[in-house]
């Protein structure tokens, strides 16, 4: 016998007497479930659904190939990370391969391991751990485009112990983080050094290593001394075109080749010998110094006093040497920019009286 059975939400179904009926089955939203497993539901229907896609790292070049197909938008490698604070993952994209091969390093540095590159080329680069049961390895190559080089692959376990020595921490890396330290310290020391990546990095290093890297630093800071000489000329120019009536006598040595070498340089600024002339006491100080530089030579200065007692500098030279010869040469300067001492009432003195020319 069938009847009309009426369910809560005004639907109807036909059924036997003898059978169980589900109530909220029908026309309900109350058990989505249900409809799950109706083969004749819509798929963009009010009762549809749809699976979850796991996303998984890919662990391939290839399965990575096949979804970068996608719209997936992936991390764009940003160089300036603190040390220790440096990430790399799958799909990462970095500019150059140059970018990525540094950063490679960086890491590596960070993590305290040692790698080596063993496949490089134009189109791919791969770096495992130096030690053959480490299951470390990055692999990165050209993406389809060739606008730049993306991760394919990394397994970021070492099974390796971390080390304090490493050669990916060369020389170029070494000078880098000295660059920053040398421009604020001026005399920072190779101690410093060596406590500074003990501390910071956790490396040790040797010697000669710092030493190269720290003389590397300086060029960068202050710039090649050995090239800063064949600027001397252009220095003496600009003294003279912005302080006009000043005197400037530069002394050089000719080579057989058509080179020459700088031998010794005279400076008088018209501000001093005029500052001196016009409220100074009538006192000269002579001495000279060496100058601590890889080329060595010694700067001779004639100094005076101001009226509030301080050190009013009035001449200086760089020389090779500090000797008569010398000494003669820069009084006989000094001498013509500032008259005769002897009209004037000058009195020199000269450290331990070594200079008797006045």
């Amino acid at each position: 016998m069938k009847e009309k059975i009426c369910v809560d939400e005004d639907a109807y179904v036909e059924g036997n007497s003898d059978i169980e009926v589900d109530f909220g089955k029908v026309g309900t939203d109350k058990n989505d479930d249900y409809d799950a497993y109706d083969p004749g539901t819509d798929s963009d229907g009010a009762n549809s659904w749809h699976s979850l896609e796991m996303k998984t790292p890919p662990n391939s070049e290839d399965e990575l190939e096949e979804e970068t197909e996608s719209d997936e938008v992936f991390p764009v490698f940003r160089e300036g990370a603190r040390f220790g604070e440096l990430h790399l993952e799958v799909g990462m994209k970095f500019n150059t391969k140059w970018d990525f091969k540094e950063a490679v390093r960086e890491y590596t540095i960070q993590e305290g391991r040692r790698i080596r590159f063993n496949k490089n080329d134009r189109n791919r680069l791969r770096a495992v751990c130096k030690v053959k049961e480490c299951g470390w390895v990055i692999f990165a190559s050209k993406d389809r485009d060739d606008t730049c080089w993306q991760v394919k692959t990394f397994r970021d376990d070492h099974s390796c112990a971390r080390e304090d020595k490493n050669r990916a921490a060369n020389r170029n890396w070494v000078a880098s983080k000295l660059v920053k330290k040398v421009r604020k310290y001026p005399n920072f020391r190779h101690c410093d050094a060596n406590t500074f990546f003990k501390t910071k990095y956790d490396l040790s290093l040797n010697r000669n290593s710092i030493s190269r890297a720290l003389s590397d630093a300086r060029n960068l800071v202050y710039g090649d001394e050995k090239a800063q000489y064949a600027m001397v000329r252009d220095y003496g120019e600009t003294l003279l075109k912005t302080n006009p009536g000043s005197t400037v006598e530069i002394c050089t040595i000719p080579q057989p080749n058509g080179d020459v070498i700088f031998e010794k340089m005279y400076v008088c600024l018209s501000g001093c010998k005029n500052g001196f002339k016009a409220g100074c006491r009538p006192l000269i100080g002579l001495d000279g110094a060496f100058l601590k530089t890889v080329f060595g030579g010694q700067i001779l200065s004639a100094i005076g006093q101001d009226a509030n007692h301080h050190i009013y500098v009035i001449a200086w030279a760089v020389v090779e040497v500090e000797n008569t010869a010398n000494w003669k040469w820069f009084l006989e300067l000094l001498h013509a920019d500032l008259g005769d001492y002897k009209t004037h009432d000058w009195c020199f003195i000269s450290d331990m009286q070594k200079v008797h020319y006045c």
